[in-house]
């Protein structure tokens, strides 16, 4: 069995054992909890010089408020975390299928034990800024052949029917290889970015700020910077961006050469003229994906299982 899939086993087993316990001794944990901020309240008290007993009382219940509010945001932030996720959708990327306000429930356990399938919708952190979350639905997988051909996703050479894709981006009508564990990532840069710019002193973090602003400078700043997955050229991992010493060999006019740890994922938006997805982008490292988006509950007229 995978190491990773082990340590998330324990992980859970001890998280889901804490919740267990939390549920079964509720009263004798409350109670010490009580006597705790009884204690604290008191010493408060003899700190400030506080004496009358209405001001001890209120100091108590502000205590109370406080615990009670902070125990629960802490419980609600890792049942969100490690559960059951809470997002909103910004945009009419996934149109018809989530519209922009919709909430949804993922499903953060799942992907913890078995990777994404074709069709699913998830929620992952986009490679660009490296801090919003993304709802797209996972056309490709790793390994797999993918084109777009008369509006349509072909994979492996096989016509995806399930909806329509617009040749947009990078991608067009290009053939890409998704990338896989295993797989040698060869990034080539046609140009010495340093003797191109020698006049100029290049600061690393500052052309990550740009890059990070805005995706389609790559163009501008390595305009001929390609990616190749085991000898064949394809889209782009972004990831890269965000590691100084990769960026700094590539303006140095070096090829960066990567054995992939990590397993990479196509993902689209339902909505194919109006949806910034791997098309512009590139690819979707497995250990940025969140949880699989499964049940609308907002709007109420419109909840239901997500497909």
């Amino acid at each position: 069995m995978n190491k990773k899939i082990i340590l998330y086993i324990i992980f859970y087993l001890i998280l889901t054992s804490f919740f267990i316990y939390i549920f079964i001794k509720e009263k004798y944990i409350n109670k010490n909890i009580a006597l705790k901020i009884e204690k604290l309240s008191e010493k408060i008290s003899k700190i400030l010089g506080i004496k009358s007993e209405g001001k001890k009382n209120i100091l108590l219940k502000t205590l109370k408020i406080i615990e009670s509010f902070g125990t629960a945001i802490i419980l609600v932030l890792i049942i969100q975390r490690f559960y059951l996720g809470n997002f909103m959708v910004p945009t009419g990327s996934m149109k018809p299928t989530i519209v922009p306000k919709d909430r949804l429930f993922g499903n953060m356990v799942s992907y913890k034990f078995r990777d994404p399938k074709r069709e699913e919708i998830i929620v992952f952190k986009e490679p660009l800024e490296n801090k919003v979350l993304y709802t797209k639905r996972v056309m490709g997988l790793p390994g797999e052949k993918v084109q777009i051909k008369n509006n349509h996703l072909y994979v492996n050479d096989i016509k995806i029917n399930s909806r329509e894709y617009t040749p947009l981006g990078d991608l067009g009508n290009e053939e890409w290889i998704i990338p896989k564990k295993g797989d040698i990532l060869k990034i080539v840069p046609k140009l010495d970015y340093k003797k191109e710019y020698k006049k100029i002193n290049i600061d690393i973090k500052k052309v990550q700020e740009v890059l990070l602003k805005d995706s389609s400078q790559i163009k501008r700043i390595l305009p001929e910077v390609e990616f190749y997955v085991n000898g064949k050229k394809t889209g782009m991992i972004l990831d890269f961006i965000h590691d100084d010493k990769t960026l700094k060999k590539l303006i140095n006019g070096n090829t960066v050469e990567i054995k992939l740890k990590d397993n990479y994922f196509l993902a689209l938006g339902d909505n194919t003229n109006g949806s910034y997805d791997s098309r512009m982008w590139g690819f979707v490292k497995e250990d940025r994906i969140r949880g699989k988006a499964f049940v609308r509950f907002w709007p109420i007229n419109r909840a239901g299982i997500l497909k």
